[in-house]
């Protein structure tokens, strides 16, 4: 069974500074507001090297413009997203939707990150601290130990439920 790819805290798709992919045919940088900076400097950094198309959001409501940038692209281009968590999760949704794989994309989140995990209790997602290793689950308040595995289908790292120590359940 396939599962597209989802843009997570951890995601290869995630780095620092965008790497010029000097394979490819064309690039295309989509940036918002936060991101724009970021997208500048590297546009600058590779001009004249490779094709290069930009694209300044402001947000969701230029989604049906992002599908029809990313649509009219020929099989080679390099997407490099630069922007904060929700614009970067919908961009990426809407390239993978459009068929782009994970090697085709590099994103820079501008901003915290998000992180969530997915309550083994309740079957509920709830979102979390970045780093944090033990969490309590939005919806049942069941004590969570974050697992190290992200789960593609249910979006978020998978929690197992515990009793912390001092707390037991009533009835037990």
């Amino acid at each position: 069974m396939y599962n597209s790819p989802v843009l997570f805290d951890k995601s290869i798709t995630i780095v620092n500074k965008f790497t010029p992919r000097n394979e490819r045919r064309k690039f295309v940088v989509i940036s918002d507001q936060a991101g724009y900076d970021h997208a500048k400097s590297f546009t600058s950094e590779i001009a004249g090297t490779v094709p290069i198309e930009c694209l300044s959001i402001n947000g969701m409501e230029d989604k049906e413009e992002i599908k029809r940038v990313i649509l009219s692209q020929k099989m080679g281009t390099q997407f490099y997203i630069a922007a904060a968590w929700n614009n970067a999760v919908m961009i990426f949704s809407l390239g993978v939707e459009a068929g782009l794989s994970e090697a085709e994309i590099q994103t820079v989140i501008i901003g915290p990150k998000r992180r969530y995990v997915y309550c083994m209790k309740c079957f509920e997602v709830s979102e979390v601290e970045e780093e944090s290793e033990i969490a309590e689950c939005d919806h049942c308040k069941a004590s969570l130990e974050i697992g190290p595995f992200y789960s593609i289908v249910r979006e978020g790292y998978i929690g197992y439920p515990y009793i912390p120590i001092g707390k037991e359940e009533v009835g037990s």
